[in-house]
This record gives structure tokens, C-alpha cells and sequence, in this order.
């Protein structure tokens, strides 16, 4: 795959299978410039300039072994990821005497992972998983005035995980199951942190046609003093074969991570877990008519939030402040339709979406900053033999970079649209060509930081 912004990102899959065992190898790569043009208003003036500290140098490689023995599943797994790229600060910056932002950030993430899945005979089944992950990040920090004098900021942060469950079919239309998991984290940076946290839960569905009603409980408790209990319950009615009606109801917490807590350097370590009362119904109806089928969804939720998490960006895309804004009420209704056909050759679809969402502070009726109140999303696509056109849009409504109506927190709304042209081929070849925000769109998802116009990226794969 490669295109604009001097993108070259060439990947590769092996995969075999022998027996009950089966293997796979994949390697990738990336590398582009990042540079684009951006207009922005400099004394007053509408000027183009060009974004610049936006490369990246990427390597990424994941080695998979699957054993798939009778009424069992068995997988290891791998992962290494090795990139370097330039952080490009905001662009009021890059006007006056201001010079480029030049810092400059540092991943090595390593991943391995086991997971199995067995029968036991008599309505028993057993999953067990384990993972451990090491996660090396450094940041330069280089000074906006003096160039010449830098910061490295180093992260070490290492990771391991254990979980076992177990489920059982006691009858016909009673299902059980009872879960453990165990998690400890160690952290090396400019502070040393660790934490190890505990989660049991229970749970149990009755399958009553045509009632689904599951109840359960977790319990989550850390070595940092952090104890929650999170019950749930979960109600599904098919009436019929085409309709569903849902309700759901649970609590929840939110810990903060040690990226929360410790990767900055403006400080967040008094931040609370984030705790929500969730209550949501929805509606679905499922049909299809000959070569034609239709999906029409909605729900709608409330959820009431305690010592809410929010993100705000601080300077550069890597110093993100986190706080906790105290109690936040958020009223949804989210809708979804679609339809396919499928006839010979031809195949054809198109879905719509569109979420309403206020979230509010009760003692500040001005939306939580950078969620917008509307939103949706439009997909067409059209397919005839081995060729395929896919038409994207994407609307994001109003937002405000704090909870005010002052006009310097005003983001406005933006569409962006994108089209995928595809070929299949003989021996598994595929040619695409994607065009991004073919219209132009000038627009920011966090403010002051545009992104891009127009632009192409290429792929040719071959599957042997």
C-alpha cells in the first residue's frame, strides 16, 4: 500500500496448516513523510502552509500457532512493534516566531499470549488465557524557544495477565458461568508505580423462548485500594423471528491507566476510577425479502457518571491532560438502517447511522467538550463480478473544547467523504485505490490540529 504523503507500507502473510496444527507469519512495514498543506489564519490572512514533523518509520511482525484438537481450541501468539515517529504540535505555532514543532516519540510494544479452550464432557467447558506485554515508549521533548534544549521522557511499563473461566449447561435453558482474572502492572518512567488488580464474576442466562434474561455480578478490587462491584442485567424478547426488544442495566468503573496517571508531564496521579450507572432499550427488526434484505436498529440510554475521565489536549498530541469533571448525565438515542441486495453478479448496499448524544455536567448545562451532539455515518457500495465501489461519509456535528459557549471553544461541524474502487483478480490479486476526503474538506478533530485534504493511497495484494 503506499500513496500520499510519500506512504509506502508493504505487508506479508505466510500460512500453512498440518494436521490439527496450523501456523501463521505475517511481517509489515511503514514509512511516509506525512507532509500536507493546510490553510490557517495568520494575522488575519488566510495562508497555506504545509504540516510538517509528521513522519513515521514503523516495523511490525506477529508469529500465530493454532492446535485444534477434538472439542478444543489452542493458540499462541506474538507480537513486536517497532516505530519512530514526529509529534507536529498545534499549528498557531507555526505562525510569527514560532518555530515547527521538532518532538519526536519512540515505541518498542512486545505481546505474547496463550489462550485455550476445551470441552469437558457433561455441559462443562473450561477457557483459560494468559498474556504478558512489555511497552517501551520515549519522548523527546524539544523546546519551543531553544531548539537546542531537549527532554527524554522514558516509559517502561510492563504487563502481566491470567484468566480462567469456566462454564456449565446445568439444563437445557439454564446456562452458568464463573470467571477469575488477575492482572499485575509495573511501570519504570521519571516515577516508579505498580499495580495488581483482582475480577471475579458470576454469571447466569435463562434461555426461556422466547425470553434470553442473564443476571451477573463482578467484583474488582486493586492493590491501590480501588473495590467495585458491577452487577448487571440483561433482558432479550423475540416475539418473533424478525423482531427484538432489549433492555440493559449495570454498573460499571473505569480505572484510571497508568498512561492516565503517568504519561505526561504535567502530573494527573489524584485522578478517581470513573463510575457509571447504565441504563439502555433498544428495538430491532431483522428481514429479508427475496434478493433483498433490511435491518432497521435503534436504542436508547442514559447513563449517569461519577468522577467522569475526560481528555484534553495540552500543547501536543502526547500531552493529553486527564481530569475527573464530577458528575455527568449523557441521554442517547442511536439509529441504524440498512439494506442489501444480491442477485447473480450483482451486489448491492447501503446503511445510515446516527447517534444523538448529551452529556452534560448538571451544574453546567453546556455539552462535555469535544463530544458532539449529533453525529452519523452513510455507506453505499455496489459490486458487479470482480469489481466493487464503496462511497463513505462521515458527519460530526458542533463541538466545543470546553463546557462554554465562549466563541474561542467553538469547533464547528464537519462532513468528510471517501471512495474505494476495487478489482479482483486471477491468483488472488486485488488492486484498490481509495480516495480520502475527495471533497476537500477542511476540518480538525482536535482543534488547532487540521487535518488533511485530499489525497490517494494505492494497494496491490496477492494471495497465493
Amino acid at each position: 500500500m503506499g500513496g500520499a504523503f510519500g506512504t509506502i507500507s508493504p505487508s506479508g502473510s505466510v500460512e500453512t496448516r498440518r494436521g490439527l496444527f496450523a501456523a501463521r507469519l505475517r511481517l509489515g512495514a511503514d514509512r511516509a513523510h506525512g507532509q500536507y498543506p493546510f490553510h490557517t489564519l495568520d494575522l488575519g490572512k488566510d495562508t497555506l502552509l504545509t504540516r510538517q514533523n509528521c513522519d513515521i518509520k514503523a516495523f511490525r511482525a506477529a508469529g500465530h500457532l493454532w492446535f485444534l484438537p477434538r472439542g478444543g481450541r489452542y493458540e499462541a501468539s506474538v507480537n513486536w512493534y517497532d516505530a519512530g515517529r514526529g509529534i507536529p504540535g498545534p499549528v498557531f505555532k507555526q505562525s510569527g516566531k514560532y518555530p515547527m514543532s521538532e518532538d519526536r516519540q519512540y515505541d518498542r510494544n512486545l505481546t505474547a499470549q496463550i489462550s485455550g479452550e476445551q470441552s469437558l464432557g457433561h455441559g462443562l467447558s473450561l477457557l483459560v488465557k494468559g498474556r504478558y506485554s512489555l511497552d517501551i515508549l520515549d519522548y523527546v521533548d524539544v523546546s519551543e524557544l531553544d531548539p537546542s534544549i531537549s527532554a527524554t521522557w522514558n516509559y517502561n511499563l510492563q504487563s502481566a495477565y491470567a484468566a480462567a473461566s469456566l462454564g456449565y449447561q446445568a439444563l437445557p435453558w439454564l446456562h452458568l458461568n464463573a470467571a477469575v482474572d488477575a492482572q499485575a502492572d509495573w511501570l519504570t518512567a521519571n516515577v516508579k508505580a505498580q499495580r495488581q488488580q483482582v475480577l471475579g464474576a458470576f454469571s447466569s442466562a435463562f434461555l426461556l423462548d422466547p425470553w434470553r434474561i442473564q443476571v451477573s455480578a463482578q467484583y474488582q478490587g486493586t492493590s491501590d485500594g480501588y473495590r467495585f462491584l458491577s452487577p448487571a442485567l440483561l433482558v432479550d424478547w423475540h416475539p418473533r423471528f424478525d423482531w427484538e426488544f432489549g433492555f440493559l442495566t449495570k454498573r460499571s468503573c473505569r480505572l484510571p491507566s497508568f498512561n492516565d496517571l503517568y504519561y505526561t508531564n504535567v502530573g494527573a496521579r489524584d485522578l478517581r476510577p470513573e463510575k457509571v450507572w447504565q441504563v439502555s432499550a433498544w428495538w430491532l427488526w431483522d428481514r429479508s425479502f427475496g434478493p433483498w434484505s433490511f435491518r432497521i436498529r435503534e436504542e436508547l440510554y442514559f447513563n449517569h457518571v461519577t468522577d467522569k475521565l475526560i481528555a484534553v489536549p495540552n500543547g501536543s498530541l502526547f500531552r493529553w491532560s486527564m481530569f475527573n469533571i464530577g458528575t455527568v448525565h449523557v441521554f442517547g438515542d442511536e439509529w441504524s438502517a440498512s439494506s442489501a441486495y444480491t442477485a447473480a453478479a450483482w451486489q448491492a448496499g447501503i446503511t445510515a447511522r446516527y447517534s444523538f448524544n448529551r452529556a452534560f455536567d448538571p451544574s453546567n448545562p453546556w455539552q462535555i467538550s469535544y463530544i458532539p451532539l449529533h453525529s452519523g455515518s452513510f455507506n453505499i457500495f455496489g459490486a458487479w463480478k470482480s469489481f466493487r465501489a464503496d462511497i463513505r461519509g462521515q458527519v460530526t456535528g458542533v463541538r466545543y473544547t470546553a463546557a462554554s459557549s465562549r466563541p474561542e471553544a467553538f469547533l464547528p461541524a464537519f462532513t468528510t467523504w471517501d471512495m474505494t474502487l476495487s478489482w479482483k483478480g486471477p491468483w488472488g490479486l486485488r488492486l484498490a485505490v481509495e480516495l480520502r476526503n475527495f471533497t476537500g474538506t477542511r476540518y480538525e478533530i482536535v482543534k488547532q490540529y487540521p487535518m488533511p485534504g485530499f489525497h490517494v493511497i494505492g494497494c496491490v495484494s496477492v494471495e497465493i
